[in-house]
């Protein structure tokens, strides 16, 4: 079985792995997302009602005020942040809200259609790289 590494840019740095929350919408942080309870409040939003913690998301960019970057960082201070996010393009309030709230991330306009919800992924913030996972948990062998 093949893995697939995909090269990004490096936003802030950290390697974790874990399950995917994709959209190829942009994500509006300021109204968008409760930072209290982790969970994507934009109306009309493909992810609305998905929780973040301790997941990937995966999304186009930001939309909105540069108030963002304190959402974004609270989800840290609230218990909620994710594993990692995933931008195909990254802003400076993107990259404020990443260090303030610590959470690994990078910039990777190649990730497009490349991703989707679901799959166990390994991002690694410090040389930009995401690494599709193989399935776990069962085996195309056969007993």
């Amino acid at each position: 079985m093949s893995i697939t590494v995909l090269q990004g840019r490096g936003i802030y740095g950290g390697v974790t792995e874990g399950e995917t929350i994709v959209t190829q919408q942009m994500l509006s942080f300021m109204g968008g997302v409760d930072p209290v309870k982790g969970v994507i409040t934009e109306k009309g939003h493909d992810l609305l009602g998905q929780k973040l913690k301790d997941r990937i998301l995966v999304f186009q960019s930001l939309k909105g005020s540069a108030a963002a970057m304190w959402i974004i960082s609270r989800l840290t201070t609230h218990g909620q942040k994710p594993k990692a996010l995933v931008v195909e393009k990254a802003d400076a309030i993107f990259i404020g809200g990443v260090v303030m709230g610590e959470i690994t991330a990078l910039e990777c306009p190649q990730c497009s259609g490349k991703l989707f919800s679901g799959q166990i992924v390994r991002v690694n913030g410090n040389d930009g790289t995401i690494t599709i996972l193989p399935e776990r948990g069962w085996s195309s062998g056969g007993i």
